[in-house]
């Protein structure tokens, strides 16, 4: 998962896909900017300009619904081209994304033979990946699983897009039918959790997969000094994603009885209480569910004993790493990072910022040391 060396080069081209044919290939892209984020359920969001000059003074400038990068329906499949002498030379998807707004469209026009033809163009692009078209794809009315047998079945069925089934996240019967509310992606955020253990991501090539909750083994080390790929750290904590309380609450469908189950830290920096029942210093922080697919207090009992353990981790420190621009890297990777003069920790993939920069920012969330 590692471009090692820092000598190669790059640059960012797309290409537009219109009514399912591509329709301009290899644009270069300017300003490019993307942001990979495992808080938002549109996970893969970014812009880029197109500065476009055609060879028959040809216009590729939105006006209309049915235009090429038109946000109706147009995609841009972002790539990078990775270089590094004569050896190496790599064409890179990194994602494939709706255009969901034009927000600057500027023409240069000149005279020609009597008639105003285009000679330049720079169009920008905001991009969301393809959840966001999943996420305005709301339910005309609540519906309900069509079989129990396959969440992964169901996930491609809600979403309309193939999927790509990692080995570590296999897969599950659906616990109960449920009815579904209005919003289509919540629906699927909601089915792998509680069928699976994991959250759904659209991966480049434009495939839904997941990735499991619980913490995979290093894929990859970072290191600074000589040969290294970590050019700097910057440290932060906050105890915003940490718990140390879990009440689960829910309904048993047979009588309409309320299910409540919960749990809490009793001990070390993170304990709920005191041993005389005080408030400890920290406090009591809950963290509340509630769904649809816990229907019983055996249920509920289980998600508080899965989750608790995780939520109350001391999960709260964040680093964000600057390193060598990797086109590889990918949200929930777990890495191996070592600094000189401080014991090496493992960290958790939560964010990624890219640019045409040759360095990119790499939020971890670090483990329990």
């Amino acid at each position: 998962m590692a471009i090692s060396g820092a000598s190669f080069t790059f640059r960012w081209v797309a290409d537009v896909i219109k009514d399912g044919e591509r329709v301009l290939q290899d644009l270069p892209c300017t300003a490019p900017s993307f942001t990979d984020d495992d808080s938002q359920q549109v996970q893969s969001t970014g812009s880029l300009s197109f500065v476009y000059q055609d060879d028959f003074a040809r216009s590729i400038a939105p006006s209309g619904v049915a235009d090429v990068l038109s946000p109706f329906g147009t995609q841009v499949w972002a790539y990078v081209l990775v270089e590094d002498g004569p050896a190496l030379s790599e064409r890179v998807l990194m994602g494939q994304y709706l255009v969901d707004s034009t927000p600057s469209i500027n023409s240069t026009r000149m005279l020609f033979n009597g008639a105003a033809v285009t000679v330049g163009e720079t169009i920008d692009v905001t991009l969301s990946d393809l959840f966001y078209g999943v996420q305005v794809d709301r339910f005309y009315t609540p519906g309900s699983p069509s079989s129990l047998t396959s969440a992964w079945t169901e996930v491609q069925r809600l979403t309309g897009l193939p999927v790509t089934r990692p080995s570590d996240v296999p897969d599950a019967p659906i616990p109960k039918s449920v009815a579904y509310q209005e919003d289509r992606l919540q629906a699927v955020y909601d089915l792998a959790t509680y069928s699976v253990d994991a959250v759904p991501f659209v991966t480049p090539d434009g495939t839904v997969s997941m990735r499991p909750n619980t913490w995979p083994g290093p894929v990859d080390t970072l290191s600074d000094g000589d040969g290294g790929n970590l050019i700097r750290v910057d440290r932060g904590m906050s105890p915003d994603d940490v718990y140390n309380a879990i009440a689960v609450r829910a309904y048993d469908t047979t009588d309409g009885s309320a299910v409540l189950a919960s749990g809490q830290i009793t001990d070390g920096p993170l304990r709920a209480a005191e041993p005389d029942g005080a408030l400890s210093p920290f406090r009591r922080r809950p963290k509340f569910y509630q769904s649809q697919y816990i229907t019983n207090r055996l249920q509920a009992k289980a998600y508080v004993d899965r989750w608790l353990p995780r939520v109350a981790q001391l999960t709260g420190v964040e680093h964000d790493l600057t390193e060598t621009f990797n086109p590889l890297r990918q949200i929930g990777d777990v890495i191996t990072v070592q600094e000189l003069g401080v014991a090496p920790y493992v960290g958790r993939v939560t964010r990624i910022q890219r640019s045409d920069a040759t360095t990119q920012q790499t939020t971890v969330k670090v483990g329990p040391q």
